[in-house]
């Protein structure tokens, strides 16, 4: 069957077969990840622990409150928490919309599901439209984006909000011609991905972009307008966040969590030793682990998969060498090339440890925060793809492209089919109440403050004790990182296991008022204190997920002015320029379509 296929590949180099191919992986790829995320609700990744009871609360937040509303608070963790300002939170972004209309496991499912789709459609549509690649190609790079180890394994153990990284070659498509419409919806998918809570991956993916959009200048000329459009989308994704944004950084000026440590490699070959490794299959758990310096927090094998293959790794060293008998070319173009080396060297610079180096990085923002900066690896993944893609047609000439894409796809499919996943499939989150507490189709308002029983001084956070949201109550030792993977920031104060009624020594209620933990000044109170007894009205909102009123700062509200006003704009301009391309005769002509002869 496999010859027969190749044999009729190599009759044919047209776009039927290429589709053929990328329909045939994708039904693969659903049959061997997609059970990695169980549609019983049991043996989740323990991640999904944090994810599904922030996609329960997002939905009573809308049952009570409707679409409209910003979701601030979650009643339902620690005693009363931010919602919509902590950057784990997902609540606009499509698993939440989904677990509007369905239970919140058959969102997750679905947006791997769709997500997936996009990342190969979109890696299939770069490849054809902007740069003219063969169909075959087009395939093999469709099919390595979707199988790369990033988003597969960290949907696979409940990193939820890395699912945009699919977006990556969607928004280099949007700017690599650099028109205001590409603009507005690049900047429209770095505000997604920043909604959807990918804080770590925006930057890699940004990179990712840069590396795309040069390397389109070395092939059709180099111009200003994709950077311009790339500094206007930044502008509007900017402001498509400004409400959020505006509130994250309130809640990290008083919760900076910057109190763990910063590992990286002690020097830059076992960096790259260690980045090579983990693109070709390899994933170097171990090795990884015992090379890093200034540890505190063990990084186990999901923080290593950022696998592309080692069919990539081959394309791409063969193309290379055909590129080193191509010196003259480029040398001429010698700036975009020290630019993409650059580019490629900084996820290495992130992660070499020196002490000094090191004690920059924790004063940078966002960085200084991070636990780990090995996620900036994900930068190679689409870049080595693209790279794959362009060996491909290289290497191989018209009449063999067929065939060798015919194998290309089963050497992508065949290894994940057979790489062991033993760590993925003994994963224990339970996630049938919350399940449960869905289908009953209506908020379920929270009456007291529990302490999981297993939990200790050493380790108080317990996997599954965010579930306690799911029987109306919330839990003190909840697991939010935002405060700290053992709340070592969280004010717990008198907070206590018991009614929300309870009274303390000053009067206060057995409830924190969130509006503290943001914004304390415009509220007259400290983070982490208690609605007082004079306060219980608005406490009553808060634990049925109703709207309570609290104080904003003047730079809140003008963010959420702006984010208004942002909104209405681009919705009112992407219909109007989408209708000026389609009279100019520049309409939406498919995947398969060419870009003009330059």
């Amino acid at each position: 069957m496999v010859a027969a296929m190749i044999l009729r590949a190599g009759r044919n180099e047209g776009a039927g077969l290429a589709w053929a191919a990328v329909a045939l992986a994708f039904a693969a790829y659903l049959w061997i990840f997609l059970p990695l995320i169980p549609a019983d609700g049991r043996g989740l990744g323990a991640d999904y622990s944090l994810h599904l009871p922030n996609l329960l609360a997002g939905y009573f937040l809308y049952l009570q409150n409707g679409l409209l509303a910003v979701p601030w608070f979650n009643p339902g963790q620690c005693g009363g928490v931010p919602f919509i300002a902590d950057l784990n939170v997902g609540y606009y972004s499509l698993p939440q919309f989904l677990a509007f209309v369905v239970d919140p496991l058959i969102a997750v499912r679905a947006t791997f599901v769709v997500f997936a789709a996009i990342g190969a459609l979109g890696f299939y549509a770069l490849a054809r439209r902007a740069f003219a690649l063969s169909p075959a190609a087009s395939a093999v790079a469709a099919v390595l984006f979707l199988f790369n180890g990033t988003f597969a394994y960290r949907m696979a153990i409940g990193h939820l909000t890395f699912h945009p990284l699919m977006l990556a070659p969607w928004i280099a498509l949007c700017l690599i011609r650099g028109t205001t419409l590409g603009a507005l919806l690049a900047g429209a998918l770095f505000a997604y991905a920043f909604q959807a809570g990918m804080i770590h991956g925006i930057g890699p993916v940004a990179f990712a972009v840069a590396i795309v959009i040069l390397i389109h200048g070395i092939r059709s000329g180099q111009s200003a307008r994709p950077w311009i459009a790339f500094a206007g989308a930044a502008v509007v994704a900017v402001a498509l966040s400004a409400t959020r944004l505006a509130a994250a950084l309130a809640l990290a000026k008083n919760f900076p969590r910057n109190e763990y440590a910063l590992p990286g490699f002690p020097n830059l070959f076992a960096a790259l030793r260690v980045a090579f490794l983990s693109l070709i299959d390899l994933t170097p758990v171990a090795e990884a682990w015992q090379s890093l310096a200034n540890t505190d927090i063990f990084l186990d094998r999901p923080e290593w998969e950022y696998a592309v293959g080692p069919i990539a790794a081959l394309l791409i060293v063969a193309g290379a060498a055909v590129l080193v008998a191509r010196r003259g070319r480029v040398r001429r173009h010698a700036p975009a090339v020290v630019a993409i080396a650059a580019i490629l060297a900084l996820p290495l610079l992130l992660n070499w440890y020196v002490p000094a180096w090191n004690a920059l990085l924790k004063h940078v923002p966002l960085l200084g925060s991070s636990t780990t900066l090995v996620r900036w690896f994900m930068l190679y993944v689409p870049v080595a793809v693209f790279a794959a893609a362009l060996a491909f047609d290289t290497l191989f000439p018209r009449a063999l492209r067929a065939p060798a894409m015919a194998l290309a796809v089963l050497a992508i499919v065949a290894p994940n089919a057979l790489v062991e996943k033993g760590t993925y499939r003994a994963q224990r989150y339970d996630a049938t109440p919350i399940v449960a507490a869905w289908h009953g189709g209506q908020a379920i308002p929270v009456t007291d403050i529990v302490v999981d029983p297993q939990s200790t001084p050493e380790r108080r956070v317990r996997l599954g004790g965010n579930n306690a949201i799911a029987a109306g109550q919330s839990q003190l030792y909840c697991y939010a990182p935002v405060f700290g993977y053992q709340l070592e920031a969280l004010p717990i104060g008198d907070l206590h296991a018991g009614p929300i009624s309870d009274l303390s020594s000053d009067g206060a209620l057995n409830l924190k008022n969130p509006s503290c933990y943001l914004f304390p000044g415009a509220n007259s109170c400290r983070p982490g204190d208690a609605f007082s007894v004079e306060q219980a009205g608005a406490a009553d909102s808060f634990v049925h997920y109703e709207q309570f009123p609290f104080g904003l700062p003047p730079l809140q509200v003008a963010a959420n002015w702006l984010n208004l006003l942002a909104l209405v704009g681009f919705v009112l301009a992407v219909p109007i320029l989408m209708v000026r391309n389609r009279s100019r005769g520049a309409p939406f002509r498919g995947l398969d379509a060419m870009p003009p002869a330059r």
